[in-house]
């Protein structure tokens, strides 16, 4: 079961993550410990296996923290109309069971990575509800790697 404190951060899409990260320092006055990260992201989603180059940035200030996606056009991380706020991430314990539990609940797996072979891996996974709040699960284990993103270098 995921609970408020799990929730670590809000992802918000952005047409170009420099111009994003200037703006969100300049209305909240948020501070980036580390130059945009970038990484080629192997997923699965109902299109099939594809590899998605993702750019971005997380917040000094937090939790919950800024995290800021350059947008993918084609992708699950491409920007819309109006707000482009795009999930909420939490942590979780047992990933494939949250899953199993959010699914049962009518929620749809909408994009998990995987590996060269597409079985899933711990990484990027997405859980969509009707409502339209999507949910990116993390494993617990990786916390400390994860907020190191966080940190200044």
């Amino acid at each position: 079961m995921i609970n408020y404190d799990d929730v670590f951060h809000v992802g918000i899409i952005v047409p170009e993550i420099e111009s994003g990260m200037e703006e969100i320092a300049k209305r909240f006055g948020a501070s980036w410990p580390r130059p945009p990260g970038a990484a080629n992201v192997r997923v699965r989603t109902k299109a099939g296996i594809q590899v998605m180059k993702s750019r971005f940035a997380y917040t000094a200030e937090g939790p919950p923290y800024i995290e800021l996606i350059q947008a993918v056009p084609g992708t699950v991380w491409e920007a819309g109309e109006g707000s482009r706020i795009h999930h909420l991430g939490a942590f979780v314990d047992d990933l494939d069971a949250e899953i199993e539990r959010l699914t049962a609940e009518g929620a749809e797996l909408e994009m998990a990575s995987v590996d060269e072979d597409g079985a899933r891996i711990l990484g990027v996974t997405y859980i969509n509800s009707d409502l339209g709040v999507r949910l990116e699960l993390l494993p617990s284990s990786g916390r400390e790697r994860i907020l190191s993103v966080t940190k200044p270098e």
